[in-house]
């Protein structure tokens, strides 16, 4: 039957359409059951395909628009909740970021309320929902994550992914062609989409990893250039807010790694063997990115200088300007509880000339003051400082050295964020939500099994 369609729309000239519409329901048909099939194909696609490939097939689902990513999120949440009646969570604690979770969440539901109530734009509200929303995720991560067969499945394909994504942006980088690719006067090729967030994550705990555990490594041959390409990722979007992150995140490593008793490793040996890896990778990131013709070192040295000069930038201004014009909208009982999703604040842009409306914002901090307030601020920013601050002891005290690595993938990738989040919403705009819930299920689950071989005081 298959074969006919196929036959018959080759004929008419349709072959492209009928073969898209018969893999829809084929893909369904694999992932349906499957948790785990559908948990990779949502961190792939979102890894891989930009936003706007993403959204080139949209379902609009009352004032909420779908893409198949979240189509897919939507089903993994249904085989979650059908596999509850089972004793499916029994003995996963959620922990203490898992409450905060949970606190957050009841948050985002009243911000829903009030956002609605306040006849904000449903379009607005309706865009906000999922990215906020997907936190919800963490739990039945906590679910899949307790199998030690679903990790490894999880983890190769978030790697997998991020090191295909950074294949992509070298080609996008090499060809100077592309989706969101513009050429710069003084700092030459960037490439303007968010995957590199994800990707940056992804290279820390893969980093953590080798850090630690550098007798289980794969081949050198597959090690260095994955972390050449996710580098380049890294290097082409010029993203100011992920390389602080990154580099903030590296010197936090580095002084975390000094109070570590496990490894048996003296402290000067320490300091020297982490300065000279670090100072090689930047060198041969540097060194291929040069060679391949796409950015000169100068131009990445350009680009910092413009990382260190704020007052000149357009762009950080605008955000001044956004963040200022938050501040004044909110007073009394809203510096509390924030306006509700879709609120819209009224901002000059000097980057672009004109004075614009809009209901998001370059910072996850202000969007959460405008939306839920500084509680909501101080109640998700909790989530991952916790999260910081768990991870680091989980790293100092447990003699498992994959998890050790996990554990300090984990605390470079949340300090990452945190300090990207403070000039563009990664934490709240962007459709990686539930890979960030990833991380800390991940990190709730390593500690969980850290505890069943070593007693450690409880927190939650």
């Amino acid at each position: 039957m298959i074969c006919l369609v196929l036959l018959v729309a080759m004929f008419m000239k349709h072959f492209a359409a009928a073969a898209a519409l018969l893999a829809v329901p084929g893909i369904l048909f694999l992932l349906v059951g499957a948790p785990v099939r559908v948990l990779m194909t949502v961190f792939a696609v979102q890894i891989v395909f930009t936003v706007t490939q993403l959204s080139a097939v949209t379902f609009q689902i009352g004032f909420v628009p779908l893409r198949v990513d979240d189509m897919l999120t939507f089903l993994f949440l249904w085989l979650w909740l059908l596999s509850i009646p089972d004793g499916s969570m029994k003995g996963l604690r959620p922990g203490l970021q898992g409450y905060l979770i949970i606190a957050y969440l009841l948050l985002f539901i009243y911000s829903f309320q009030m956002g609605r109530a306040a006849g904000n734009e449903m379009l607005n509200i309706g865009y906000q929902v999922l990215p906020y929303g997907a936190y919800i995720t963490y739990f039945p991560l906590l679910w899949i994550l307790s199998d030690p067969k679903n990790r490894r499945l999880l983890w190769r394909t978030l790697l997998v992914s991020a090191v295909a994504g950074g294949v992509i942006y070298t080609i996008k980088g090499y060809m100077k062609a592309g989706e969101e690719v513009y050429i710069r006067e003084t700092t030459g090729v960037r490439i303007a989409t968010r995957q590199p967030n994800a990707i940056g994550a992804v290279m820390l705990v893969y980093m953590g990893t080798l850090w630690k555990d550098w007798r289980n490594r794969p081949s050198l041959v597959a090690v260095i250039p994955s972390l050449i390409l996710m580098g380049m990722a890294i290097i082409l979007s010029q993203t100011r807010g992920i390389w602080g992150g990154f580099v903030l995140a590296m010197a936090s490593a580095w002084i975390l790694n000094l109070f570590r008793r496990k490894d048996n490793v003296r402290l000067g040996r320490k300091l020297v063997v982490s300065i000279t890896v670090t100072a090689v990778l930047l060198i041969i990131l540097v060194f291929a990115i040069s060679a391949m013709g796409i950015l000169s070192a100068q131009d990445i040295a350009q680009r910092t200088s413009e990382t260190s000069s704020f007052t000149t930038s357009e762009s950080t201004l605008a955000r001044l300007l956004a963040w200022n014009a938050i501040l004044e909208d909110l007073h009394g009982r809203s510096l509390l509880i924030g306006r509700g999703l879709g609120a819209t604040y009224t901002s000059f842009r000097p980057d672009i000339g004109s004075v614009m409306t809009v209901h998001y914002v370059d910072s996850s901090y202000f969007q959460l003051a405008l939306n839920m307030g500084l509680i909501g601020v101080v109640v998700f920013t909790s989530i991952f400082v916790v999260a910081l601050f768990r991870a680091a002891r989980l790293f100092v005290r447990t003699e498992d050295p994959r998890r050790a690595g996990l554990a300090l993938g984990v605390f470079c990738a949340v300090i990452m964020l945190l300090f990207a989040s403070g000039f563009a919403s990664v934490l709240t705009n962007y459709r990686f939500s539930m890979l960030w819930a990833f991380l800390l299920a991940l990190l709730q689950v390593e500690i969980l099994r850290e505890r069943k071989g070593r007693a450690i005081p409880a927190e939650a």
